[in-house]
């Protein structure tokens, strides 16, 4: 044992001096090669990720999970690889910045147990399979870092309005298509899904081409980023100053017609990469058969969009007048729909001009309508709320410009004209019911609220969500 001990000093010894020598043996010694382990040096405090690995050969042969650096960066194989240069070959993926950071993360993307994303300035470790889980809100994510050492933010608080809303409860909001020049102001961090509005059906059962749909694709990638999901919404009241009810009727005329239309929707949904779609048929009639043809068209459009995990949602009327006197045409929402759709958009406004059109009572009694009445799962009843005033319909940020204080009550005078809104108290109260009764808050529509985020509906109801899903 004595002899082995001896020659062991004397070996440690000979590496010494000839570290000495060559300093780089020791470097050599401390990297790892493609075992996917980190290296770390003597003494150090935290692994340096862009030198962990070995660099990339162009004449050396890698197999799924080989990590190399090259140009700073470092990469994963996907799978067996010859002289394909990171960075541009599809074999590689990114798997770390130079900032430290790793690939974003993508809501449409499947990930697996020990896959490092990043997502608003942290670094997270999958713990299992996941797709479409948020980093910081689901379980599944473990937080390992933050890319920015001096952000005091702690990403799994829900508290924190620069961090996504808490899952659970859903905050819709939607997004005109010709308002393209506003994309830059959507609040993503209080939204978990965006409408984008509208897809026009045709009488012969397909779309006009989606307008603006640069502005539509720009969404869908940023909500992404920000763990939200966007829908194409269908139809809505009218276009070019045309009532579509009319073109829905004749769209779905015919059982061909209805999978005509039904594939063009989809279609045209998986084109630009939503995550799902809203109909907005304003609005199908007990009497006649447009209650028929529109049940056919959603139990056609669930099973084609099943097949694509996408969402089924629709916009249907408040379901009462604000007096409380159910409306006749509620019922062509029937159970056979209630049971096909994820959620119904409720829109608890327009109840009329002046008072009438969006009180607290009135949303109140439209969201326990499709709860109670008509039985429907409350996390499937989301209340609309209007970010707009009557008899003016003018939009909430030109209530405010003509009068800054309106962001503190429901009435204000705009060009002469008394108008009825929802100010910010009005506001939190319908979300504070939402958050105790039903399962989330709609918005028609993003563009009309104020980028002064002290006064801001959205951000309102933001804070207000945070409040009551802190846990």
């Amino acid at each position: 044992m004595l002899r082995k001990r001896t020659k062991f000093i004397g070996m440690v010894i000979l590496v010494l001096i000839a570290a000495l020598i060559h300093p780089s043996l020791l470097q050599a010694n401390a990297l790892t090669t493609n075992t996917g382990s980190y290296s770390v040096l003597p003494d150090a405090k935290a692994v340096n990720l862009t030198t962990a690995y070995s660099p990339w050969e162009n004449s050396k042969v890698y197999v799924s999970g080989d990590m190399v650096t090259y140009n700073g960066l470092t990469y994963k194989a996907k799978w067996w690889t010859q002289g394909e240069v990171p960075g541009t070959a599809d074999v590689w993926q990114l798997i770390s910045e130079p900032n430290g950071s790793y690939e974003a993360w993508n809501s449409t993307k499947a990930y697996v147990g020990g896959d490092m994303v990043s997502y608003n300035g942290h670094n997270y470790k999958a713990k299992w399979w996941t797709r479409g889980e948020t980093p910081g809100s689901a379980d599944v994510w473990e937080l390992i870092s933050s890319t920015d050492p001096t952000d005091p933010t702690d990403p799994t608080d829900p508290t924190d309005p620069t961090n996504p809303l808490p899952t659970g409860f859903k905050v819709v909001g939607y997004y005109p298509s010709w308002e393209p020049g506003k994309i830059n102001t959507i609040q993503y961090n209080n939204l978990t899904h965006i409408n984008y509005a509208f897809a026009i059906p045709t009488s012969d059962g397909s779309l006009l081409p989606l307008e603006n749909s640069s502005a539509a694709t720009q969404i869908i990638q940023k909500a992404h980023q920000n763990g939200v999901k966007v829908l194409l919404a269908v139809g809505g009241w009218s276009y070019n100053g045309t009532p579509l009810e009319s073109t829905f009727i004749s769209a779905t005329e015919t059982q061909d017609k209805i999978v005509k239309f039904g594939n063009s929707i989809v279609a045209m949904a998986k084109q630009y990469g939503f995550d799902g779609v809203d109909i907005d048929w304003e609005h199908p009639r007990t009497d006649g058969d447009s209650k028929t043809r529109y049940t056919n068209l959603m139990v056609y459009l669930r099973s084609k969009l099943n097949e694509n995990n996408m969402l089924l949602t629709a916009a249907v009327l408040s379901g009462v007048t604000p007096d409380g006197v159910v409306y006749w045409d509620s019922a062509a929402q029937t159970d056979t729909v209630i049971n096909t759709v994820d959620w119904f958009n409720v829109m608890a406004y327009d109840g009329g001009d002046g008072i009438r059109h969006s009180t607290y009572d009135f949303a109140v009694l439209s969201a326990k309508y499709w709860r109670d009445t008509r039985h429907m799962p409350a996390s499937k009843v989301v209340l609309g709320v209007p970010f707009y005033g009557r008899p003016s319909w003018a939009s909430y940020s030109d209530i405010l410009t003509a009068n800054p204080n309106a962001y503190n009550t429901d009435v204000s005078i705009i060009n002469g004209m008394q108008a009825y809104y929802n100010g910010i108290p009005t506001i939190k109260a319908k979300t504070q019911w939402a958050c105790d009764n039903v399962g989330g808050i709609m918005i028609w529509e993003l563009s009309q609220d104020t980028t002064d985020l002290s006064k801001s509906l959205l951000n309102a109801i933001g804070e207000k969500v945070r409040e009551n899903f802190n846990e």
